[in-house]
């Protein structure tokens, strides 16, 4: 099979569907990999150590869309990217975000009628319903929101002037996390770390569990919108770690809370939109604004400005699976990972996921192994 690796568009998206390292793997059993010139130089990697493992570089994204069978890029897909030329026997490999909130009919349209298969890597599931991509990436976008909200609490980058760690003598900074998942447990280690004033607003039962039992300085509370937007008014970073789902109440902090928080607070926004109503996407280069008086910060790819960690994390779990097409076959390699046909989005011409389906109000089916034909 001929692998294609395509550049992402992107602001400062540094991260790339395969690094050198598992571009060898292929190649040496025997399979083509074609990457687009300058695939991996925002990560640091030149097309050297791509050729050097087996790869060919091809000029353009096209050319690459052209030669390969399989796609395997990582982010979704941007303007710049919506007229390549997918085909019918292209299997592509993204992170297609289009089971959430926000439709993006465009990409969902040319999947449809190219019969393109489309498999989406943050819907791999587990067994236990847990999404095994996600856990490193939120991870790193947990750590890295606490980090760089630390940094915005500073009077010369619009806050408040406030010491994001606790200082002798003084009041402690007050961090309030909506969700405790992956990314707003990890969010709370390093608030905690600082020796702040941490609360955390989780849904469910068993996760605030395990959160008080690791979380020793923190407050650990249940979800509840109404106890979220008091404790805004109060707070000096406020941390959104949950992703609005079809059918979700949003938003879940109205503009007239943002109103009333104080002035030169922050808040940082995992999800970018819809849960904070003043919120809206920023991006890595242009990462900040202020809006009634409060530091917003919207950027939703924060691991490539990390990309040496989120690519080892990612490709860890995601490389055995796209070996797994190219050696076997889309068809066996599904029947044979429940948790690979988790991640198929469309197939022939098809929605076969449910939330795909639902977000863009549009015909699914349930998918099946059994219906890829050979």
């Amino acid at each position: 099979m001929i692998i294609g690796i395509p550049k992402e568009t992107k602001d400062q998206e540094s991260r790339v569907g395969l690094t050198p390292k598992y571009v060898k793997k292929l190649t040496k059993q025997g399979h083509g990999v074609v990457i687009q010139k300058g695939l991996a130089t925002l990560a640091g990697i030149p097309d050297e150590d791509y050729i050097a493992a087996g790869a060919s570089v091809a000029e353009t994204m096209d050319d690459v869309y052209n030669s390969a069978q399989m796609i395997v890029k990582f982010k979704d897909y941007m303007e710049g990217e919506y007229d390549v030329p997918i085909r019918q026997d292209h299997i592509i490999w993204c992170c297609f975000h289009l089971g959430e909130n926000e439709p993006d009919d465009i990409i969902t349209k040319k999947m449809i009628e190219s019969k393109a298969t489309g498999l989406a890597y943050e819907m791999l599931q587990n067994p236990d319903g847990s999404r095994p991509l996600m856990k490193p990436m939120s991870e790193i976008a947990g750590r890295l929101t606490t980090i760089i909200a630390a940094n915005l609490c500073f009077l010369q980058n619009g806050g408040a002037g406030v010491c994001p760690a606790a200082i002798t003598g003084s009041r402690r900074p007050r961090y309030i996390i909506i969700g405790g998942g992956q990314a707003g447990y990890a969010a709370a280690q390093i608030a905690e770390a600082f020796d702040a004033q941490v609360t955390v607003f989780e849904s469910f039962q068993d996760r605030m569990l395990y959160l008080r039992d690791n979380l020793k300085k923190s407050e650990i509370l249940s979800y509840d919108v109404d106890q979220i937007n008091q404790r805004a008014l109060d707070c000096d970073v406020l941390i959104n770690a949950i992703y609005p789902y079809p059918g979700m109440p949003v938003p879940v902090v109205p503009r007239t809370t943002v109103k009333k928080m104080k002035k030169g607070a922050v808040i940082m926004d995992l999800a970018g939109t819809n849960i904070i109503e003043t919120m809206r996407y920023t991006t890595i280069s242009d990462p900040t604004y202020i809006e009634e008086g409060v530091v917003h910060y919207g950027v939703d790819n924060m691991p490539a400005m990390v990309p040496k960690t989120a690519m080892d994390a990612y490709m860890q779990i995601t490389y055995p699976f796209i070996e797994a097409i190219a050696n076997k076959g889309l068809k066996k390699a599904c029947e044979e990972s429940a948790v690979l046909s988790k991640a198929m989005n469309f197939y022939n011409g098809q929605i076969v996921n449910r939330d795909v389906g639902l977000t863009h109000d549009l015909p699914w089916v349930d998918f099946d192994p059994q219906m890829i034909k050979e």
